[in-house]
């Protein structure tokens, strides 16, 4: 199982207290991955016509960079658990960086990049995981 977020910091009236409430949620949690943002208005919405934004935009930064910093620790620390493990992978296509190799995701949602290996788009395959970034597992096709 993997879980996954999206959060915003600097939402209108956000304290130092709230952040770090989300701050610690995040540790306590430890979210496979996370979409994070820092507030801003859009044109139209409840809280552009009924909410201040009173968060300074460099706070807003230093919160966001703050909870960008945090994650990466944490998704590079799972990530590494999966180093020696084999994954069942949907292959989606070609890397964006290699032409030599495929990317693909888990069913945790996990990017997942391999070597060609006669392997083809849309096809499950067994990848054992040699190596992890934050964001990627990298690996090789298995034959079990």
């Amino acid at each position: 199982m993997a879980i996954g977020t999206d959060i915003i910091v600097g939402f209108c009236g956000e304290t130092e207290e709230d952040f770090l409430a989300t701050y610690n949620l995040m540790k306590t949690v430890r979210f496979d991955s996370a979409f994070m943002f820092k507030y801003s208005p859009r044109k139209g919405t409840i809280a552009e016509r009924k909410f201040i934004d009173d968060v300074p935009p460099e706070e807003k930064g230093r919160r966001l960079a703050a909870i960008i910093e945090l994650q990466e620790k944490i998704s590079l620390d799972i990530n590494k658990t999966f180093i020696g493990k084999t994954v069942e992978v949907l292959v989606e296509d070609e890397s964006k960086r290699n032409p030599n190799q495929l990317f693909g995701k888990t069913d945790g949602f996990k990017t997942t990049v391999f070597p060609k290996d006669n392997a083809k788009t849309g096809q499950l395959v067994q990848v054992r995981i040699t190596d992890a970034t934050a964001h990627t597992l990298l690996g090789n096709i298995s034959d079990f």
